[in-house]
């Protein structure tokens, strides 16, 4: 690269810092967007096999090599979706100082909890996307400790997360302003950081419509415990509905296992046209645990579609009872009652898609370029307030 990318309009230089593109996930494609309305590179340790960039975005890999080649790549490349500490910790220490290139900009936005251990330059303005504390050292920490039943292992994972919350919150002191994608995540920052952050929503990409019902419900979602598709299947196991399931991953062989005698639920895997299966659904149903923002909610929203979504974390929020769907409690009982009481013919696609709107790329695009501005002239304000404050002493 020639140096820092300028952004024609604001007349200051910007880069993203994404910590790794293992695939092309809810972080990645936020990444991509902000890149995209900043007209800014991303920098990222790696890119993983198979993962297909765009072109009008330029991706700038840190430590390619390292991560996806020879005997570090088969150690350190990501593996069981994320849960490889020795890659995570390689990472976050690896960031600390990522790229010469990147301390030349004047702003940088942090995309993923791992880009928050990169140290910036002091007249650097920083903005961290976190998507949300890292759930598995804060409101998923007692779930996921309880997965481990031998008292040594319990004993090193209590000590392990103990040191790593330390490492995460020092590094908030490199951040000048914290970003939420939803008010449940500025919330968790408030409760586990002590400070305040800004809600941005990030954008629906995608060509998103309605193009009538086929008659089948559809969820769709990494396949992974935190999304609890199983719950969708054992409920849809008990109905005369037609269930297509769509995406991939841990829990791929389970869920079909399920579905193996069920006529009425069809798992399809990972596929390229997911708005086409979309648009001729009945409506989309979404059960995560706990979800920080939710994208397949605000994609089945933009869609036109009404949402059968958990009363849990953000989906409450996108769920308008009986205008942009029907809410039910995480129990298989209350899915199956919140099926068999929907009813097509009360939903409004249009007042559904006006719903969805907050969630638009233009609308994300405006509100990004105004944070990014007054984020910056702030924390320049801020600086030059402490350096006359220094020069005065200096002169008494």
């Amino acid at each position: 690269m020639g140096g820092p990318m300028k952004q024609e309009k604001q007349g200051i230089s910007s880069a993203v810092l994404h910590d790794r593109l293992p695939g092309m996930g809810g972080g990645e494609r936020f990444a991509i967007e902000t890149a995209r309305v900043l007209d800014a590179p991303i920098y990222t340790m790696y890119v993983a096999e198979g993962v297909s960039l765009p072109e009008d975005v330029t991706v700038i890999p840190i430590q390619q090599r390292k991560y996806t080649r020879g005997l570090s790549g088969r150690f350190l490349e990501w593996k069981n979706e994320g849960m490889n500490p020795l890659e995570t910790l390689s990472v976050a220490f690896d960031l600390t100082d990522a790229h010469d290139e990147l301390a030349a900009y004047d702003v940088l936005v942090e995309s993923a909890p791992l880009s928050k251990s990169y140290v910036p330059p002091v007249e650097q303005t920083v903005l961290h996307y976190p998507h949300s504390p890292p759930r598995w050292l804060y409101d998923l920490y007692r779930e996921r400790l309880s997965g481990f039943d031998y008292p040594g292992i319990r004993f090193a994972l209590k000590a392990y997360a103990k040191w790593w919350r330390t490492l995460d919150k020092e590094a908030n002191d490199y951040v000048d302003q914290f970003v939420a994608n939803s008010e449940l995540v500025r919330d968790r920052i408030q409760r586990y950081y002590d400070r305040d952050s800004v809600v941005l929503y990030p954008p629906v990409t995608g060509d998103w419509y309605d193009d009538g019902d086929d008659g089948y419900f559809v969820t769709w979602s990494r396949l992974s415990p935190e999304k609890r598709i199983d719950l969708v299947v054992d409920a849809f196991a008990g109905l005369d509905e037609r269930l297509v399931v769509v995406g991939d991953g841990q829990e791929r062989e389970a869920l079909e296992r399920k579905a193996r005698d069920c006529d009425n639920i069809e798992l399809l895997g990972y596929v390229d046209n997911i708005e086409d299966v979309v648009a001729r659904a009945t409506a989309v149903v979404y059960a995560p645990k706990d979800e920080d923002f939710g994208l397949v909610g605000a994609e089945a929203l933009s869609a036109g579609k009404p949402l059968i979504g958990v009363n849990e974390g953000y989906t409450r929020q996108q769920v308008v009872d009986g205008v942009t769907g029907l809410r039910f409690e995480s129990t298989v009982a209350s899915l199956r009652a919140a099926v068999e009481r929907f009813d097509p013919n009360d939903f409004d696609g249009d007042e559904i898609r006006r719903f969805a709107e907050r969630y638009d790329r233009t609308t994300f695009a405006d509100n990004l370029l105004e944070l990014v501005n007054r984020t910056h002239a702030e924390a320049a304000s801020k600086r030059s307030a402490v350096n006359n404050d220094t020069k005065t002493v200096h002169i008494h």
